[in-house]
């Protein structure tokens, strides 16, 4: 049986309970209203190892995610963690990986005008859609779509181009830090240490979330002293049927059809332990 818990238009948390009555499982799928995706924001289990119970729990909450209107279900997860191969076996496949990176408390910030960071401004949109639109692969573009709703940015321009934004979220265990920066960029370290300036007095820890397709940050990162989290996978399973060029696929699987073949899993951080997400 599932329940739902604090009922919103946003988020649907489920509670399965087993036949036995010392065993449940609880878990949340959140989705904002016009997002194309939904979220798996953790899972508890309470005495069960039954992957069965699990995996219909995620079948569960994959169909209130598609009647919330999210077209597919993301989620982070350790490959080592259990519920990895639950995800596999349930249809979600992988598009890349990503780490958190915590910054050192102490930098050697230097002012550096040449690398300012701005607010981005409405006019801002068609450039960070096209930069976003060249630099994430499509694998991941189709995952997670380019959005402008209320997303709060700093953009970055070279000769009146804008060639890197970082997006913000904040939360209890501190500010995180996501950004998307051209590989032609003439100095990066120049332009993190401008960027990191600008958390320098917030009295929270600050976190730079790194993509696969941005693993060339890494090395400046080690360089300033940056601590790294688990390496996380990215998953997604699509819950509706792709279009390409405006003609509607009718050989696929049907949208309904529970048996999709698996490639692999994915899930939105489930540890308490690692640093905060901006999901």
């Amino acid at each position: 049986m599932a329940l739902r818990l604090n009922p919103s238009a946003e988020s649907f948390t489920a509670v399965a309970e087993s036949s036995d009555a010392n065993t449940c499982l609880i878990s949340q799928v959140l989705h904002k209203t016009s997002d194309r995706s939904a979220r798996l924001n953790f899972l508890v289990t309470a005495n069960s190892t039954d992957i069965n119970e699990v995996l219909e729990l995620w079948d569960y909450l994959n169909g209130k995610a598609g009647e919330m209107g999210a077209s597919n279900v993301l989620a982070e997860v350790s490959e080592s963690s259990p519920v990895f191969e639950s995800l596999r076996k349930a249809g979600f496949s992988p598009y890349g990986w990503e780490s958190a990176w915590k910054l050192p408390k102490k930098i050697n910030l230097t002012l550096d005008s040449e690398h300012e960071w701005a607010i981005a401004v409405p006019t801002d949109e068609p450039q960070l859609r096209s930069l976003y639109q060249s630099l994430v692969p499509p694998i991941v573009q189709a995952a997670e779509a380019f959005s402008n709703g209320g997303t709060r940015r700093l953009v970055y321009r070279e000769n009146d181009e804008i060639v890197a934004f970082v997006e913000s979220s904040t939360g209890p265990n501190g500010l995180y830090l996501r950004p998307l920066i051209h590989p032609a960029v003439l100095d990066i370290s120049a332009l993190l240490n401008a960027l990191f300036s600008q958390f320098t007095d917030i009295g929270q820890p600050v976190y730079l979330q790194v993509r696969s397709y941005q693993a060339w940050l890494l090395n400046t990162l080690e360089i300033i002293g940056g601590e790294s989290s688990s390496q996380f996978t990215l998953l997604v399973k699509h819950l509706a049927i792709l279009q390409r060029n405006g003609v509607i696929i009718t050989n696929g699987k049907l949208v309904n059809n529970r048996q999709v073949e698996p490639s692999a899993p994915m899930v939105s951080h489930l540890s308490v332990d690692e640093p905060p997400s901006p999901h």
